[in-house]
C-alpha cells in the first residue's frame, strides 16, 4: 500500500487555569492525586484523550447540521447513518464490530500527545523545576445539616498551572475510490477546513471540570511542507 497523503496541523491548547488529567494513583502526604507527567516530570495531555473530546464535538457538530452539505441527495434519507459513517471516518471505530474496513478501524485523524514546547523544555528541566509547573488544590466535604468539614474528608489534588501544550495533528487524504471511504477528497477538504470549528466546542478538557478545572481555547495552523 502506498503512503497516503497527508494534511498535518499544529493544534495549541491554550489552559485558561488550574488543569487535571489523573493517573489514579496517590503520593502520601503530599497528595490524594496526582496529574499525569512524562517520564521526565511535565504534564502532557495522551492524544488518545485528545481524539475522544474532539470525536464527542465532532458528533455534536454533526448533529447540529454543520456537515449536512456533505451528505448527498440520494444519502440523505438515511442522514442519520451518513453522519455515523462519517464520524467512524473521521476518528475509527472503537473494535466492536466484526469485518469492519480498514479505513474505519484506524481512522483519518491522529492526535500526538499535547506538550509543552520542545524550547520551553529544554529551559525548565530537573525535577526541581519541573515541580513548579504544578500546585495542590485542598477540598473537604461539608455536612449539610451542621455546616461543618466531614471527619477525614479532607483530600489534595495535584493540578497543572495554566500553560499552552502543542499537539500533532494529522489527517489522511483519502484516496479516490480507498474501499471503505465516504468522502471524496474535495468533501475532506470542506471538512478539515471546519476542524477549527470544531474546536471551539470543546471548552473544557480533563478531569474535575465540575470545579472549574480544564477551562481551554484551543488554535489551529497548518504544518505547510517544504516541496
Amino acid at each position: 500500500m502506498g503512503t497516503l497523503n497527508k494534511k498535518t496541523f499544529d493544534l495549541t491548547v491554550n489552559f485558561l487555569g488550574y488543569w487535571f488529567i489523573g493517573t489514579g494513583s496517590e503520593s502520601g502526604a503530599y497528595s490524594d492525586l496526582l496529574t499525569l507527567k512524562d517520564p521526565k516530570g511535565f504534564p502532557y495531555v495522551p492524544g488518545k484523550s485528545l481524539k475522544g473530546v474532539f470525536r464527542e464535538a465532532f458528533r455534536v457538530a454533526a448533529c447540529s447540521g454543520w456537515f449536512d452539505n456533505l451528505c448527498t441527495e440520494e444519502e440523505s434519507g438515511k442522514r442519520n447513518e451518513f453522519m455515523e459513517n462519517l464520524i467512524q471516518n473521521v476518528f475509527g471505530s472503537d473494535g466492536t464490530r466484526d469485518n469492519i474496513e480498514e479505513l474505519h478501524a484506524e481512522g483519518l485523524i491522529h492526535f500526538s500527545n499535547a506538550e509543552l514546547p520542545s524550547e520551553l523544555r529544554k529551559t525548565v528541566s530537573g525535577s526541581d523545576q519541573t515541580n513548579y509547573l504544578f500546585s495542590t488544590v485542598r477540598s473537604t466535604a461539608v455536612d449539610r445539616d451542621t455546616g461543618t468539614a466531614d471527619e477525614k474528608s479532607l483530600r489534595t489534588i495535584e493540578v497543572a498551572l495554566p500553560m499552552h501544550l502543542h499537539s500533532e495533528v494529522t489527517f489522511d487524504i483519502p484516496e479516490s475510490g480507498r474501499s471503505g471511504s465516504v468522502l471524496s477528497e474535495q468533501q475532506f477538504n470542506e471538512l478539515v477546513d471546519k476542524f477549527e470549528a470544531v474546536a471551539g466546542l470543546v471548552t473544557e478538557m480533563g478531569g474535575k471540570r465540575r470545579r472549574g478545572f480544564g477551562r481551554c481555547l484551543w488554535d489551529m495552523k497548518e504544518i505547510l511542507n517544504d516541496r
